[in-house]
């Protein structure tokens, strides 16, 4: 029994120097959460017709250390899409989430949640926007 802690002991150690030598060669933050700050979280989109596609774009800067990568958004409502840049965005660097809403059925006034799933803390980030939907 104690040869086989020995061998373990030693095998934990021969480990040692390569692992440290991997994390000296990491890049700065990796592995890190990142941050998202959108420029306008909520806004309001003003009036369409009924029937109309309405599309915007929500600007966002990842304000971390590390590259942000966006996993998945999710809307309120099916009439909602968004579409998400699927490439890490760097440090300081800006990116956009589009949105696109179909007004048909919708006449009245519409608020709409976007849920943005990443490598954030915390792991989900929230956009809204309002629209009144005009006959």
């Amino acid at each position: 029994m104690p040869a086989v802690l020995l061998l373990t002991l030693a095998a934990c150690r021969q480990n040692q120097p390569q692992d440290a030598a991997e994390t000296e060669n990491a890049p700065a933050g990796a592995g890190e959460p990142s941050t998202i700050a959108f420029l306008e979280p909520n806004i309001d989109l003003g009036q369409v017709r009924e029937g109309d596609t309405l599309r915007h774009r929500f600007v966002f800067r990842n304000t971390g250390h590390s590259p942000l990568l966006i996993q998945s958004a999710s809307a309120s409502c099916g009439c909602t899409v968004p579409t998400f840049p699927t490439w890490p965005v760097a440090p300081g660097d800006t990116a956009s989430l589009l949105v696109a809403f179909n007004s048909r059925n919708r006449v009245g006034p519409n608020t709409k949640t976007i849920t943005v799933y990443a490598n954030t803390q915390p792991a989900t980030t929230t956009v809204q926007f309002k629209v009144k939907v005009v006959e």
